[in-house]
């Protein structure tokens, strides 16, 4: 497995190298090689497991690891790992280094720190879950204790985790 770090406001480190925010997309392609995709201003790797954004001048300005818990990437942030850290202590942690205004207009299932330009992501918060319980078991057509698990599993963890240049999120 790939030893990654990612750095807010810095960039990243894989396997000891370094990619920083404003390297060159040449930059990136010389440490990862070829693409697996690319679009307009975004290259993917590792199966679209790792994403980065380009600016009009063709410099990194986001960095998002897109695998989850699941994912064959699995980075740390600040020492934690960020995908199998459970969702409320990394937003603690991540809360306790952005130190001021944190963006949480999406109401749980997304969080922006302002100050550190770092972005956490997941698909589902455990209210949706428990609805989606209620409502099977009024159909008629309770869930199975894996499908729970793997709702939960949504929930809990957070699926993308990215980082901006300063301002990104403002």
């Amino acid at each position: 497995m790939e030893k990654i770090k990612i750095i807010p406001l810095v960039g990243i480190e894989f396997n000891g190298a370094a990619i920083g925010l404003s390297s060159s997309r040449q930059d990136v392609k010389n440490l990862l090689g070829e693409p697996y995709y690319t679009a307009d201003d975004s290259l993917f790797y590792f199966e679209n497991e790792l994403r980065f954004d380009f600016d009009d001048e063709g410099k990194v300005e986001f960095i998002e690891f897109l695998g989850g818990i699941d994912g064959y990437l699995q980075p740390e942030i600040y020492g934690i790992p960020a995908f199998r850290t459970k969702a409320d202590d990394l937003y603690d942690m991540l809360s306790e280094k952005n130190c001021g205004e944190i963006d949480d207009s999406e109401n749980g299932y997304s969080y922006g720190f302002l100050n550190i330009s770092v972005g956490v992501y997941r698909p589902a918060v455990l209210e949706d879950v428990e609805d989606m319980i209620r409502e099977a078991n009024e159909d008629g057509a309770p869930m199975d204790k894996e499908e729970i698990e793997d709702e939960m599993k949504r929930a809990d963890y957070w699926a993308t985790i990215g980082i901006g240049v300063e301002g990104y999120y403002r």
